[in-house]
């Protein structure tokens, strides 16, 4: 009998491929896996729900964890700080450029304000104004700003750079000097004082009422009776700044006036000056605090009154500004009347300039 044909047989009845029986094998392994990892962690988060802290402890850890943090913040702060800062070649390039370049009439502003180490290696002939803002300060007598800033400090301000931007008719630089940039501002409209009056005292006349004051070897009037009130060129720090002024101690007790007379003062177009209380003795009170009794100054020209003002709180660098265009391009006699109603009254601090 002849051979049968042998047939086929269907692709679907053969036997799995050892591959797609392996690859089977490890999808249901990873099929487990992964139910078994979810179990467990449905298992964990359970246990650690059931063990959560009471909303006292868990505000505690969060506190805790932020005073950690900001630990390790403070450190790392600290640790970078030494690398932003200038060093001692930076600020002996600084102050050799002011040292060249500068001239009367120059003053030095640093940024941040509280950089007090430009006083200390600056030249001494270019006064520091270590101001956090200049928008409402006169800068009597300064044509030019030299502008020392530390840019790498972390939040570094920009108030300084603004407010002289505003003021300035050109700017020079910046210049890099190390970690310091200096730039030169030119004042465009600078306050050039025909007289500053403080430093007139010498040539003054002081007197309390009928009494006449003697002035002492210091340079400043001592008054009768002995002690009771006295007026004195000196340097105070008010507001954030060491200014000079007069510095008048008044006497209540007199029942007069402390008067302070100067003769054939030039005069423009402006007296302007500014005044503050000073807590007596030094440090005491805070800026602000009001005081037990006002404190009235009185500016007299040739014997008229022109203008007042009254300190009612210590501290505070108050402005004042007297029209004073009927006097222009005249010698006139000035006067300055400090009064005050209690006996424990602070001292004073007046500066006064004549512009033109």
């Amino acid at each position: 009998m002849p051979p049968q044909p042998r047939t086929p047989t269907p692709v679907d009845a053969r036997p799995p491929r050892l591959g797609a029986r392996i690859a089977r094998r490890v999808r249901a392994a990873l099929r487990d896996e992964a139910s078994r990892r979810a179990r467990q962690a449905r298992d964990a988060a359970a246990w650690l729900w059931a063990r959560r802290p009471t909303p006292l402890r868990g505000v505690a850890a969060a506190f805790a964890a932020a005073v950690a943090a900001l630990g390790v913040w403070g450190i790392l702060f600290q640790a970078g700080l030494p690398a932003r800062l200038p060093a001692p070649l930076d600020w002996a390039a600084a102050a050799a450029l002011l040292a060249r370049d500068g001239r009367p009439g120059d003053a030095a502003v640093p940024s941040p304000a509280w950089a007090e180490r430009t006083r200390e290696v600056l030249p001494a002939q270019i006064p520091v104004l270590a101001l956090p803002r200049l928008d409402r300060e006169d800068l009597v007598g300064v044509r030019r700003v030299w502008l020392v800033a530390l840019p790498d400090l972390p939040r570094a301000p920009w108030r300084a750079e603004i407010d002289l931007l505003e003021r300035a008719a050109r700017a020079e630089g910046p210049l890099r000097l190390g970690a310091i940039e200096v730039t030169r501002y030119d004042v465009a409209a600078p306050a050039l004082p025909l007289a500053f009056l403080p430093d007139r005292l010498a040539a003054a006349t002081v007197t309390v009422g009928d009494g006449r004051c003697a002035p002492d070897p210091a340079g400043a009037f001592s008054c009768p009776p002995p002690g009771a009130a006295r007026v004195a060129r000196e340097v105070r720090d008010v507001a954030g700044l060491a200014r000079p002024c007069l510095v008048v101690r008044p006497d209540a007790a007199a029942g007069a006036p402390v008067t302070i007379s100067f003769a054939d003062v030039p005069m423009g177009r402006t007296l302007r000056g500014h005044a503050a209380a000073i807590p007596a003795p030094p440090g005491e009170g805070a800026a602000g605090a009001p005081l037990r009794a006002p404190l009235r100054l009185a500016l007299q020209i040739d014997g008229d009154e022109v203008g007042s003002v009254e300190l009612t709180a210590a501290g505070r660098w108050q402005p004042f500004r007297i029209d004073t265009t009927l006097h222009a391009g005249s010698a006139r006699a000035v006067a300055l009347l400090v009064t005050a109603a209690a006996p424990d009254a602070p001292a004073v601090c007046v500066d006064l300039v004549t512009l033109p």
